[in-house]
């Protein structure tokens, strides 16, 4: 009689069969190893789980951190607000509400005449990752303001004019090109000033400070 074929379906079964049957005795044989390998797979599972309910547990903590140095803020208690800053961003260093906090700590150290500490965290900031354009020039616009502060005049003018240049849709970018011109002028630099001057005034005719940029510049040409 003719040994009948195994059908395609009948051969993947009994190689699946062969291969549990392998797998079952080399279990039996190496009950140890197995065992170290499903515990190691196991710490690893719950690794990653422990991480992440951590990082979610960080990012929560951090964002109420934030929340309470803004409402401290915005209630005037400076030091309050600084502190819980200072805080966030030492202890949850990496995360955006940090990231914020670093902004928020140079504007509160410039608006209290603390210039230097200012400009470490205006600076720290721009060197972070944080993606806000506003924030971003913010920061910028803070420390061409510095420079201004200690009399750095031609520094304070290019800062100020590579704001202007590098934020075209900033709601304030008329203010910048105006610093930047007062700045020129302060530097000795009359004929930068007067370009700038002369911009502003083309640009923001209508705003209030062009009367004093076209007084500026009549000074200039009568000199």
């Amino acid at each position: 009689m003719a040994k009948r074929r195994m059908s395609k379906h009948e051969m993947k079964e009994d190689k699946f069969v062969t291969s549990m049957m392998e797998g079952a005795a080399y279990a039996r044989e190496n009950v140890q190893n197995v065992v170290i390998v499903i515990v190691v797979l196991l710490v690893l599972i719950a690794g990653i789980v422990i991480w992440r309910n951590y990082r979610s547990g960080r990012i929560e903590t951090a964002n109420t951190k934030l929340g309470i140095a803004q409402l401290a803020y915005k209630l005037e208690k400076y030091g309050e607000s600084k502190d819980s800053l200072i805080s966030l961003t030492g202890n949850y260093a990496g995360t955006k509400a940090a990231k914020v906090g670093l902004f928020l700590l140079g504007h509160i150290y410039f608006a209290t005449g603390q210039r230097d500490s200012a400009e470490i965290y205006w600076n720290r900031f721009i060197e972070s990752d944080f993606d806000d354009k506003d924030l971003r020039a913010g920061a910028r616009m803070g420390l061409a303001a510095i420079l201004s502060d200690k009399q750095n005049y031609a520094e304070a003018g290019a800062a100020f004019e590579k704001c202007y240049e590098d934020f075209p849709d900033y709601f304030d970018r008329g203010n910048w090109l105006y610093r930047a011109a007062d700045n020129y002028l302060a530097a000795g630099q009359t004929e930068k000033a007067k370009e700038l001057y002369q911009k502003y005034v083309d640009e923001y005719g209508d705003s209030p400070w062009a009367i004093n940029a076209r007084l500026i510049l009549a000074e200039i040409e009568a000199k």
